[in-house]
């Protein structure tokens, strides 16, 4: 009778230990507008220092911001058409963006003038990424042209132009290792490239999507790939293996972009159901959620996840500022 008690307790302890939901951080953030384009703002890139932000817009130009106040410094002119993407190098010295112009252009941060203008695509450049390393010396563009072009900053010309996708290519990422670029497309493609001036076919194609891949990104440890596409979910990479590890249905529309924070784990998504959202790509646990109002076409956040810039389809440019982390009961 009394092993049968301890039998009983015993299992009822390892029943209630099994039973304990893990407790996750569900954080909170506050909405402020801090200024606005003409047009809808479909850019947004946070620099490495985390003290300035730029954004670009259908409104042909190009603005960069300050940190954590979120003040206009200057707006780039110069495009022809809508700015459709940007990004800060690695060094945070050098902008570069790309138009409906069917050109990447290069800016000097602090002076705001215009370095250089790379001619090359033949359809409208959607996706630009610097190196990220310091000396920031290449500069990767994708293009409704279906191709991926890599250029050398400091002369202007074309290392190589990348062919694979059959449909129009999206947006593409640099590794932060320096290694890999990625692109997605239309096609419901990932492809990985080698950014050796030399290698020109693709190292593999990812292939899971059931919709256009509108964005890509690489984690900062170069360990996971993130992907999202027009149907609102998001696929979580292990690299440089190319092994899906995680897919979140994460909106009930089109995600135009993702960022992750310096932990290498926590990424958020924007959307066109007018949503912030942010994830632990580990357990696929959804940490917050910030209804907008307004379709939000792009994102970015400081490294710690402190502060999230958005671009919104009414011309605005919004800060979230986290105001709290509580533990939440739940999930995995």
């Amino acid at each position: 009778m009394v092993k049968s008690l301890l039998t009983f307790i015993s299992t009822v302890t390892l029943f209630s230990m099994l039973a304990v939901p893990c407790i996750a951080q569900q954080r909170t953030y506050s909405v402020e507008t801090v200024g606005k384009h003409d047009d809808e703002v479909l850019g947004v890139f946070v620099n490495e220092a985390d003290t300035r932000f730029a954004t670009c817009s259908v409104d042909e130009t190009i603005k960069i911001w300050s940190l954590p106040e979120g003040k206009e410094l200057r707006t780039l002119k110069g495009h022809l058409g809508q700015v459709n993407n940007l990004s800060f190098s690695g060094n945070d010295k050098m902008l570069a963006s790309g138009s409906s112009d069917r050109t990447v252009r290069i800016w000097d941060v602090e002076s705001g003038k215009q370095l250089n203008v790379l001619k090359g695509h033949t359809a409208e450049v959607i996706g630009v990424y610097f190196s990220q390393d310091d000396t920031s010396g290449y500069l990767a563009s994708t293009s409704f042209d279906k191709t991926v072009k890599l250029w050398d900053v400091k002369n202007g010309s074309e290392v190589k132009t990348l062919r694979g996708h059959t449909m129009q290519t999206n947006n593409v990422a640099y590794s932060y290792d320096g290694k890999l670029l990625a692109s997605c497309s239309d096609d419901r493609t990932i492809k990985i490239w080698s950014t050796d001036p030399n290698s020109r076919e693709p190292i593999m194609t990812l292939e899971s999507h059931r919709a256009s891949v509108l964005t890509v990104l690489f984690s900062m440890d170069s360990k996971y790939l993130i992907s999202a596409d027009q149907e609102g979910v998001i696929k979580v990479w292990n690299m440089p293996s190319g092994e899906l590890t995680r897919t979140i249905v994460a909106h009930s529309d089109l995600i135009q972009d993702v960022s992750i924070a310096s932990d290498n784990k926590t990424i958020v998504s924007a959307s066109l159901d007018k949503s912030v959202k942010m994830w632990d790509i580990v357990n696929g646990e959804n940490i917050m959620k910030t209804d907008i109002g307004v379709e939000v076409w792009s994102v970015d956040l400081t490294s710690d996840a402190s502060t999230i810039v958005i671009g919104c389809a009414d011309g605005s440019v919004r800060l979230l500022k986290q105001t709290n982390a509580t533990p939440k009961k739940g999930g995995k």
